[in-house]
């Protein structure tokens, strides 16, 4: 009974794995009704301490469950959905008959879930990008905020991440509800949404995700700066909105930047295909090592092939510069060490600098290095950096 609740709670949560799915529809078939009636009447009473349900409430919980079950069904398995003759009552309804109701839907869904998790292939990382993640962690770097029903909560891994989703969390369904990722202007943080696509948020962006992605497409929204590593599924098109317009593909890897330029978004294309649409634009199929870019009031984006060393650098904990000025570099810098600069002059403040450096080494060799490439003179005190000649 124990184990039974808690994969129960990892459900509503949206956090069953493909095992623990059938481990549950297992524990649920073999247990009697009461001892159902008793397991779910105690997760509700976790939930509400309503006996009765009116009929707004109840309709709503009614419109959540049919979602949630047409949500997951299988075009393999066409008869899912019908499986459960499903009758709306006009009048007042007691809590106890909905989570019979609601029981039978379970073990539905999560019949139909397995079938939705065999059709998703999950992105594979390289050694050297799971390398970057520890030394995030191991580093401190690795924090942000999630926002979950107006709450705050700061997280520095997906373990604390995944525990401060749970908040608000309603039974019947997750589909629909949102949470908002912010990383904060020095920090990056790595996630991983419910279909397992893998995300690298850069320092001061903001990602809004659904804990559980629901019809026919898997949607979020980005401001700022991430990469994508997404899971395919043939079936439901992955597709991140911008300010500027929308990224549309089904299994690849990119990178997206609303951050560096106001109102510009850059979209890089590392493999695979993607199509990019700009507001009231038509969708443009790219190309592995294009750049697109959007701005406010074209409707077709600027397309170009460039360098992607720079663009998928920053994943595996590296920070690449390509005859950039020195102030481009310190921009970034002085970001991720959360520091001031002050140029003595604008003709070092133009100055041109090609190099790369270990995102997760200290100040210091980092300053060094440029010194060394540049001849300047530069000092760190406290929160400024000052360069001079």
């Amino acid at each position: 009974m124990h184990t039974t609740k808690i994969l129960l709670e990892k459900y509503m949560q949206g956090g069953l794995s493909k095992e623990e799915l059938q481990i549950l529809r297992q524990q649920v078939g073999n247990m009697t009704d009461i001892e159902l009636h008793n397991l779910l009447e105690t997760l509700w009473n976790e939930h509400t301490n309503d006996e009765v349900i009116d009929e707004t409430l109840k309709q709503k919980i009614w419109k959540n469950i049919a979602q949630e079950t047409q949500g997951s069904a299988s075009a393999e398995d066409p008869t899912a959905a019908k499986t459960v003759r499903m009758e709306t009552p006009t009048r007042r309804f007691s809590v106890k008959r909905w989570l019979r109701v609601a029981a039978i839907l379970l073990v539905v869904v999560a019949g139909t879930m397995l079938l939705f998790q065999n059709r998703v292939e999950k992105p594979q990382l390289s050694e050297a990008v799971t390398a970057a993640i520890e030394q995030a962690e191991k580093s401190g770097k690795n924090q942000a905020a999630v926002t979950v029903n107006g709450k705050t909560i700061p997280v520095t891994n997906e373990k604390s991440l995944a525990s401060a989703q749970k908040e608000g969390t309603h039974f019947f369904s997750t589909q629909g509800q949102e949470r908002v990722l912010t990383t904060y202007h020095n920090t990056e943080f790595w996630m991983t949404l419910e279909d397992g696509t893998r995300v690298h948020l850069n320092y001061g962006s903001r990602l809004v995700y659904p804990i559980h992605f629901g019809g026919d497409t898997r949607e979020v929204e980005l401001q700022g700066e991430a990469y994508f590593f997404v899971a395919k599924d043939k079936d439901r098109p992955f597709i991140v909105h911008t300010p500027n317009g929308d990224v549309k593909q089904y299994g690849t890897e990119f990178n997206i930047n609303t951050r560096d330029e106001i109102g510009v978004t850059r979209i890089v294309l590392v493999n695979g295909s993607i199509g990019v649409t700009a507001k009231s634009g038509k969708e443009y199929m790219m190309k592995p090592n294009d750049m697109a870019i959007l701005q406010p009031g074209e409707t077709e984006p600027m397309v170009s092939q460039v360098d992607i060393t720079p663009y998928i650098a920053w994943n595996i904990g590296t920070f690449v510069f390509e005859d950039c000025t020195l102030e481009q570099l310190m921009r970034v810098l002085s970001h991720w060490y959360n520091k001031r600069v002050q140029f003595e002059s604008e003709e070092i403040r133009q100055m041109r600098f090609t190099g790369e450096f270990d995102k997760y080494e200290s100040i210091i060799p980092t300053m060094k290095a440029i010194h060394n490439v540049t001849g300047l003179r530069i000092e760190v005190h406290g929160k400024d950096i000052i360069i001079s000649e």
